[in-house]
Formats: C-alpha cells, sequence, structure tokens
C-alpha cells in the first residue's frame, strides 16, 4: 500500500513489484504486452500467464495483500479448470487477469521466450513480440476480431519477427494463415 506522502503507483508496477519479489514466474500478455510493441489502446485489464507449478496458494494471496483482493477458493478452482483467475487492486486501476500456464506445446515455447523490458523504472516480464503477434492470431482465428487483428498489424510494423522461418512455422502449425492475411487490412483503430 502507499505510504503517506508518498506518490501512488499504479495497479501494473505494483503488481509487477509483488510478482517480482515471488517465487512464481510470470509473463505480461494481451493488450498490455502490445503497450511494449508500439501499439497503445485502451484496455480493462492486465492479462498475466502465471507458472503455478508448485505454488503455495495461501501464501500467494498473502503475498498480494494487502494491496489486491484475491479469493484462494477461485485460485483453486483456476488450477483445476485452467481458466483464468482474477486479483482485484484496492487502489483503482485495471483487474489482473492471471492465466494460468498451460502445458500446450505454444504456450510453453512462448514463456521460455519471454523478455525482460523497463516499465518506467521496474523490470517487467514479456511475451516475445513475435508470440504476442501468434497469440493474437490465436484469439481471432475464430472470431476474426477486428480489434485483434488491427493489434497484429500495429504490432508487427515495429519489426518484432526475429525469426521468419520459426512465426512462419507457428502460423503453419496452428492455423493462422487467414487471420494473418486478414490483419494486413484490418481497420480498427481504436
Amino acid at each position: 500500500m502507499t505510504e503517506p506522502g508518498q506518490l501512488p503507483t499504479d495497479a501494473l508496477t505494483l503488481i509487477v513489484r509483488k510478482l517480482n519479489s515471488s517465487a512464481q514466474p510470470y509473463m505480461i500478455t494481451g493488450s498490455v504486452a502490445a503497450w511494449f510493441y508500439g501499439r497503445q489502446r485502451t484496455t480493462i485489464d492486465v492479462d498475466i500467464v502465471l507458472d503455478c507449478a508448485g505454488v503455495d496458494i495461501e501464501a500467494f494471496v498473502a503475498h498480494l495483500t494487502p494491496d489486491f483482493f484475491l479469493d484462494p477458493e477461485m485460485f483453486r478452482d483456476s488450477l483445476r479448470t485452467m481458466i483464468m483467475f482474477n486479483a482485484l487492486p484496492l487502489l483503482g486501476g485495471p483487474k489482473i487477469d492471471f492465466i494460468p500456464l498451460t502445458d500446450d506445446s505454444f504456450d510453453q515455447v512462448a514463456f521460455r521466450r519471454r523478455v525482460e523490458q523497463d516499465w518506467f523504472g521496474t523490470r517487467v516480464s514479456v511475451i516475445a513480440g513475435m508470440d504476442l503477434v501468434i497469440n493474437k492470431l490465436r484469439w481471432a482465428k475464430d472470431s476474426m476480431s477486428a480489434r485483434q487483428l488491427a493489434d497484429v498489424r500495429a504490432i508487427m510494423s515495429h519489426d518484432v519477427i526475429d525469426d521468419a522461418e520459426e512465426f512462419a512455422r507457428w502460423v503453419r502449425l496452428l492455423g493462422l494463415q487467414r487471420g494473418l492475411d486478414a490483419s494486413r487490412t484490418a481497420g480498427y483503430e481504436a
């Protein structure tokens, strides 16, 4: 919590500082990760992939308190079902969506390739740009979401594909070519 006389800290900085001092590896993904690759747009949450292997739920929840509200039962259910759970910043700001790291081969590769970035003086672990593009294409695969496809176009304009063969291989393996082609003309700009 912010002490009297201190400047308030944004929810992203606060959660990242908590995660950096915990034993749980993490990776920021989604729209917040896109900020690091030149795509700034409004979002209502922070998506964080969390490696939950060996997690002590009670200790993790206690570590986030008193700055965040996190229901330990929701966390347990999340580990059983492999769906996201939330932490709510008590001083305001976007909710934190924790996404348990899955055994999916691409998810595992992307997590290993995460990179460190600077967030206003705080070290953050962020999905690599190329992997973020692949993830956004995966999210848009069925819906062909103009928002996700516009994100892909904007992120790719910042030269994030550092291994064209690897990128093409994942696009092929995951059946993402249709979305990649559509991203070139996606018109959503909000």
